[in-house]
């Protein structure tokens, strides 16, 4: 680590010597060459340190968790100093005609939602937590609007990331009509930080819809009776759901678009939830971006057909459900980590073979207890086939050949001997 910290005060870069979330050191450079010589110059692998990229951390736990722990030497390096030496936002374009965005990494989320919303838009992923634009995307986080939008890779036009050799490449572009070429920004969305530093990155926006309302149903009986009637919601052709999220044994649905008709959507879907709660208008936004928002230390995804198995299963396994968020339609199923600390016994015994019996994969976003971890690792590698192996390994090999950027555990069935 001592040379990396030479590094930086060679670079002239500013280092915060606590500033990483497991109390280590924050690199802060304020220019783009400084941030790609850092990378280029890393080698203190042979020590069994790394180099990790960091936000504002709202998903560095699970992106990172050994690191995080401070089981592993990090340096730990933030854009966020781009952001202030342009002494704005992080806009670099927003094009209101074309609906889309180019902002810095190390742009705040609830900034941008501002600048956009004046444009008459709102970005997709929509996340309500104070992130960076660069940590949204390493995390791969889609919001509450997956339900009409599709995951939030889906509108990442392009992207300018540094690799793990301090080389920066460009792929896509900044507008709808002249994105050419691969797209290996989408390699980015969803890697951790694995494969490179994200830098700038350039978003498909949507309209601002002329009214909204939110639609919460009274708490049922179970989370599997939650989902259900959610699924029963989304099968009604009257009902066009931006978001469909089940949390504390609630429905939440979010229809929007036109006046006229949200208030058909809204009257077809008071229906099937009763005596609903009805936000409409100025605060439908935050709530429902409050309601789909959480932190997940375990996350089980399965065949929409199951989800209400995998729901039983799981209440069944731990006995009880509190503070579980379930997206019916993207078959998720998010777990907080009061139902995964202390429940070893359960999740190895019962919980895990119930979800193999559903064909359920399940990622954890968490230190977890010993004999969990061994469980998962040795589902995921009875998953991971031989040929995504060695994709992986030349995947690595060719954005970060010295494995400066690696974490353990990711990708799964994934091990490096470095």
């Amino acid at each position: 680590m001592s040379a990396a910290l030479d590094a930086c005060s060679s670079l002239g870069i500013a280092v915060d010597e606590a500033g990483g979330p497991d109390g280590g050191p924050l690199a802060l450079p304020r220019t783009e060459a400084e941030a790609c010589e850092l990378i280029g110059s890393f080698e203190d692998t042979s020590e069994g340190a790394r180099l990790a990229p960091l936000g504002l951390g709202s998903s560095v736990d699970w992106c990172r968790p050994e690191q995080a722990a401070g089981d592993v030497r990090t340096l730990w390096l933030s854009t966020r100093s781009l952001v202030e030496a342009q002494g704005g936002v992080g806009v670099v374009e927003y094009v209101p005609g074309d609906g889309t965005l180019t902002a810095l990494a190390g742009a705040r989320m609830t900034d941008l939602r501002a600048v956009v919303a004046e444009g008459g838009h709102r970005i997709t992923p929509a996340i309500g937590t104070d992130s960076t634009l660069g940590g949204v995307l390493a995390a791969g986080r889609s919001g509450g609007d997956r339900c009409a939008h599709g995951p939030g890779r889906h509108h990442v036009l392009g992207m300018r990331a540094v690799d793990g050799g301090g080389r920066v490449a460009r792929s896509g572009g900044r507008l709808v009509k002249n994105v050419t070429g691969f797209d290996l920004h989408r390699l980015h969305v969803g890697a951790r930080g694995t494969l490179g530093v994200v830098l700038e990155a350039s978003l498909r926006l949507v309209p601002t819809p002329e009214a909204e309302a939110l639609l919460v149903s009274e708490p049922l009986a179970s989370d599997a009776e939650a989902v259900a009637l959610a699924l029963e919601v989304r099968a009604d052709q009257r009902v066009r759901p931006r978001q469909l999220v089940v949390r504390d044994r609630r429905v939440h649905v979010v229809v929007a678009g036109r006046a006229a008709q949200v208030e058909l959507e809204r009257a077809a879907a008071e229906a099937h939830l009763g005596s609903a709660e009805v936000i409409a208008g100025d605060g439908s936004e935050e709530r429902a971006l409050a309601a789909a928002d959480r932190a997940p230390a375990m996350r089980v995804l399965v065949a929409p057909s199951r989800v209400v198995e995998a729901t039983r299963a799981i209440a069944s396994a731990l006995g009880e459900t509190a503070g579980i968020v379930i997206e019916p339609d993207a078959a998720i199923v998010d777990l907080p980590r009061s139902l995964v600390d202390g429940h070893a016994e359960a999740w190895t015994d019962a919980l895990l073979p119930a979800l193999d019996a559903l064909g359920a994969r399940v990622e954890s976003r968490c230190p977890l207890e010993p004999t969990v971890a061994a469980a998962l690792a040795e589902r995921h590698a009875r998953a991971t086939t031989a040929p995504e192996r060695a994709w992986t390994g030349r995947l690595i090999e060719a954005f970060d050949p010295l494995h400066v950027l690696r974490t353990s555990g990711f990708p799964a069935g994934f091990d490096s001997d470095r």
